[in-house]
């Protein structure tokens, strides 16, 4: 039989395997601790060190870029050692008790930087803890993200169970952004405009700090039962620089797993571009208060709501390329769109009834079609981690499910570093006070709308490229699946 990604003739689909919902609520809850640390990494991280702090731009967004760089190793090294660990434990669940505790404090400290720090002292500060705070976040996300495969094999439920993990991501996330607009950084009469009080992300960190550390011990208590039923890890090897590579090298030659990674990247790093501009945009851009950023932020709430409802149906009617594939091409048209509208005055002024609206709809559809692909190339990691396994004969889920992970971060690595560096290429004030907002030229409000839409259009696009060359189909899946179990009845007769 071929090993070729496109099988025809393939046998039936397998049968309805329908895990139970405290199992999906459980391992979904986790993703909160991602959603916490989401929100805080893509919206208020740079503006925090850049508009309140006064850090520049550009160091802020290398400071967040060096912490991808070092995710860029120990994403894979942790799913290969995850891969391989024995313990009472299994493989999966040591490095999820262990992080919540270091992933809490680093996550406080990031945001709790001394006072009077100078710009190089402030900007090792930031890399420091960005870095930490990575690195923990790896301990439970790329075990945690990796039991998907193991989980269950079934094509369209692996959709259901990536959709839980995103509705309480998205709901982590939202509830946190909501709390930092309306309570810590709220406006007060000694203040004013709280988005620029240092004081209140002190308490806005502990808030975060505490829900990540919840999040990930009821993820890892709730699914612990599961341990005897997930996949033993193969015979201790040492862990050397040769073996590690070898995995690499096998891992990255499947093809459609590489088409899904880049584009996955790509698109999280619009995301997140979008994001970490997005508290800019939305403030200077087109005049928002904090409270009508808030009343924005609260589109996310139907748009995760109707794309965890949509995403396995429309997957399947479609399947999962075509649907990912049509959701990007709308990405690329209508991401930008009321940004070009307004460079060519085609928008409501600022102040205008309308242009809330318009824009918390534009939003919400947004934001439906980017989750719904967030759900669906997650799911698709997993079905290469299958094809995977009948190429090598090895099982790693670790080193796949390190995608997953590294291109998440990639929103606030790489998209923050392209914020940082725009923000800087079109001299846009920082360090702003409350009161100064008016002031800030015109040219540099129009600047650096010129300075979003393009780069989003672009990335994008190259998203909708790599996915057009992703290969498996529900009938290839189902192939490969029946040949795995051909091979292991022949070992078993053997």
């Amino acid at each position: 039989m071929s090993h070729s990604e496109a099988g025809a003739n393939a046998p039936a689909a397998l049968p309805e395997e329908r895990l139970p919902f405290s199992t999906r609520c459980f391992y979904g809850l986790g993703s909160v601790s991602e959603g916490i640390k989401s929100t805080a990494f893509n919206a208020f991280l740079l503006f925090y060190y850049n508009q309140v702090l006064g850090l520049p731009g550009t160091l802020t967004g290398l400071a967040i870029l060096l912490a991808l760089v070092v995710d860029a190793v120990t994403d894979p090294l942790v799913g290969s050692i995850s891969d391989n660990f024995h313990s009472r434990w299994g493989r999966r669940h040591p490095f999820m008790y262990a992080a919540p505790l270091p992933m809490a404090a680093c996550f406080f400290l990031l945001f709790n930087p001394p006072a009077s720090l100078g710009e190089t002292p402030l900007f090792l500060w930031l890399t420091s803890f960005a870095v930490l705070v990575r690195v923990s976040m790896t301990l439970y996300a790329i075990p945690s993200n990796s039991m998907v495969a193991e989980m269950t094999p079934h094509y369209d439920e692996r959709t259901s169970l990536v959709s839980y993990r995103f509705f309480f991501g998205w709901a982590g996330g939202i509830t946190m952004y909501q709390l930092a607009l309306r309570v810590f950084l709220a406006e007060t009469p000694e203040f004013g405009d709280g988005r620029y009080n240092a004081d209140g992300y002190g308490g806005f960190a502990l808030a975060g700090a505490v829900g990540i550390a919840a999040a990930i011990l009821i993820c890892a208590v709730g699914t612990h039962r599961l341990i005897p039923t997930l996949k033993p890890p193969p015979e201790k090897t040492p862990l050397t620089p040769g073996r590690f590579y070898r995995e690499l090298r096998e891992v990255f030659g499947n093809h459609s797993y590489l088409m899904l990674v880049f584009a996955g990247l790509f698109s999280a790093i619009a995301g997140g571009y979008m994001d970490v501009v997005g508290l800019y945009m939305s403030t200077y851009f087109w005049g928002f208060s904090a409270q009508e950023i808030a009343t924005l932020g609260l589109a996310a709430v139907p748009a995760f709501l109707l794309a965890v409802g949509m995403a396995r149906p429309i997957s399947e009617r479609f399947d999962k390329r075509m649907t990912a594939l049509g959701l990007a091409t709308f990405a690329v048209l209508f991401g930008a769109l009321p940004v070009f509208l307004r460079l060519v005055d085609l928008m409501p002024p600022n102040g205008h009834p309308l242009l809330l609206p318009l824009i918390f709809a534009h939003n919400l559809l947004l934001i439906v079609a980017i989750i719904i692909i967030g759900i669906v190339i997650a799911s698709m990691i997993a079905d290469t981690i299958d094809l995977g396994e009948l190429m090598t004969g090895k099982r790693q889920e670790g080193m796949y499910s390190s995608a997953i992970a590294f291109t998440g971060k990639a929103v606030s690595g790489v998209g923050g570093f392209l914020a940082g560096v725009a923000l800087d290429l079109v001299d846009f004030p920082r360090n702003v006070m409350e009161g100064v907002l008016p002031s800030i030229p015109q040219e540099k409000i129009f600047a650096l709308g010129v300075a979003v839409a393009p780069v989003l259009v672009v990335l994008y696009l190259c998203s909708l490229i790599f996915l057009a060359r992703y290969r498996i189909t529900r009938e290839s899946h189902a192939e490969t699946l029946a040949e795995l179990e051909r091979r292991r009845l022949a070992r078993g007769r053997g």
